[in-house]
């Protein structure tokens, strides 16, 4: 039912902002907004081609693989930098400095030193989204209840006879520190995950010939407006997929949120 319930709020949501961009194609102008049913005609047609599902593909590998290895990079980091103090005080005054300063002003200088190719792209949104990551996991380590890490202690003690210490500290990374982690470091990989699609655009729109926003960009370009509109709506797609991916992935790996909620 709760699904039922999360779709039907879905289609309404999805309804309204229909309904208010008809309004403003009847407000504006087709030449400038075009009626949702023309777009959604032009895009049916568009999909059946290569060249639509080129500039789909290259743009879900770009940004899927950034936020692939943007977590895989950043969540071990910030456990790291929360558990140990020592790392922490020489490590974190770089994080926030650095944090603040916007990441796409970069593109250019990437550009330069990495070429014109996938990586450098790939590279920018990795460092704008691991950042959040970073900075959320090590607060959430570091404001981690004793209460947790004494229950762990006493569930497996040091002082017993054949418990080697690095078997204690893997323990405690697994059955402790991560999961504890986990459901900060993956929310704001959800809300990140909106940042990606951001910074995909704007790195999209210059030296490419493919992707979602060169097809945004190009078609602007030439005053063409049903597939600009169209490769907004896919990029507006592929960012509520991304959203919901990482929801999924939270309300799987996180049962423990669902059952405190309870």
């Amino acid at each position: 039912m709760k699904n039922v319930a999360y779709c039907i709020k879905y289609c309404l949501t999805l309804a309204c902002i229909l309904l208010l961009w008809h309004m403003g194609a009847l407000y504006f102008g087709e030449f400038i907004l075009p009626k949702p049913v023309h777009v959604f005609s032009f895009m049916g047609d568009y999909l059946l081609t290569h060249e639509f599902w080129i500039h789909f593909g290259i743009s879900s590998y770009r940004v899927c693989t950034a936020l692939a290895v943007s977590f895989l990079f950043s969540f071990p980091l910030g456990i790291y930098m929360g558990y140990k103090k020592r790392f922490d005080s020489f490590f974190s005054p770089f994080v926030f400095i650095t944090y603040p300063i916007p990441k796409i002003v970069f593109l250019p200088l990437f550009f330069l030193i990495m070429g014109i190719g996938d990586f450098s792209r790939i590279f920018l949104i990795v460092l704008t989204v691991s950042y959040q990551i970073v900075v959320v996991t090590r607060a959430s380590i570091l404001h981690l209840d004793k209460k947790y890490y004494y229950s762990f202690k006493s569930l497996l003690p040091l002082h017993i006879e054949g418990t080697p210490k690095k078997h204690y500290r893997l323990e405690k990374l697994m059955h402790l520190l991560i999961p504890y982690a986990l459901p900060s470091a993956l929310t704001a990989l959800r809300i990140a995950s909106g940042t990606a699609i951001a910074v995909l655009f704007i790195t999209e729109s210059f030296a490419t010939q493919e992707g979602l926003g060169f097809l945004i960009m190009d078609s602007w370009g030439r005053g063409d407006m049903l597939p600009m509109f169209t490769g907004i709506l896919s990029l507006c797609f592929l960012g509520v997929f991304l959203y919901e991916f990482c929801n999924g992935i939270e309300y799987y790996f996180c049962r423990g949120n669902r059952l405190n909620a309870k």
